[in-house]
């Protein structure tokens, strides 16, 4: 089986519940490495429902569950299929429009499990033809994909910096309140700290608070040229050990 790839006979034994659902389901194909390679045990198959009217909540999960059933069975003869999310015809067909990269490829070699109105067999022919998108325009979709995926990821770890200064911050501020002080503004809190409990809870542990705080203003100046996971890890580190000291204080008093 290792060395042979996927035969359509063999797709339509293990996909034959789907059927149950043929009045929704606009088509069914698999392409990836079962089609392209000799790779017959990994299976990436895409469901497309018509969602030209309104589909029960019920019926997805249905779907979902019978998907679920087939993986199951399939493993016990070592076929391994992987169900891509269900993909709406209207979400689909923009996909293949914008020219989305991964849908385009995934539609250059494929075997047709099911396909109502010839729409997938249509639009493969169109993409081997270079008919959607030419290769260049395929790149700079690829490009600028990456480009947003970057963007994002260091948006969500700066945004981290900023989680772990209020959660930092928070914990300095209750300690103040049991003596009466009510401060808000972080840097007068880093005074207050290395004026007054420098004993209570160390230079070192004050010296964390402060750097995540100056860190996340860095990050506000927009001069934070460089952060990765592992430095949020390292800080991760100092915030923890910063409230946990806190969290000890509190308990004595």
């Amino acid at each position: 089986m290792k060395t042979k790839k996927i035969k359509k006979n063999l797709l339509d034994k293990y996909l034959r519940p789907l059927k149950e659902y043929k009045k929704i389901i606009e088509a069914v194909y698999v392409y990836g490495s079962a089609v392209s390679e000799n790779n017959a045990n990994d299976i990436d198959t895409i469901i497309i429902l018509n969602d030209s009217s309104e589909i029960k909540p019920f019926i997805i999960d249905k779907i979902e569950q019978t998907c679920g059933i087939i993986e199951d069975r399939a493993r016990k003869d070592n076929l391994i299929f992987h169900f891509q999310p269900l993909k709406m015809l209207s979400r689909w067909w923009y996909l293949v429009l914008e020219g989305e990269p991964w849908i385009l490829n995934s539609l250059k070699e494929i075997i047709i499990v099911y396909d109502k109105k010839g729409i997938i067999e249509e639009v493969s022919k169109l993409i081997k033809n270079e008919n959607v998108y030419k290769k260049e325009e395929r790149a700079e979709k690829l490009i600028e994909r990456s480009d947003t995926y970057l963007f994002k990821n260091r948006q969500s770890l700066l945004n981290s910096l900023t989680t772990l200064s209020e959660a930092a911050t928070e914990a300095a501020q209750i300690l103040l309140l049991f003596d009466n002080k009510f401060i808000l503004n972080k840097k007068r809190i880093i005074e207050e700290l290395e004026k007054n409990y420098t004993k209570k809870i160390s230079i070192e542990m004050i010296g964390n608070y402060k750097e995540i705080v100056d860190l996340e203003e860095k990050m506000e100046r927009g001069s934070l040229s460089e952060f990765s996971a592992e430095n949020l890890d390292y800080y991760l580190d100092k915030v923890k050990k910063f409230i946990f000291k806190v969290e000890n204080m509190l308990a004595k008093k």
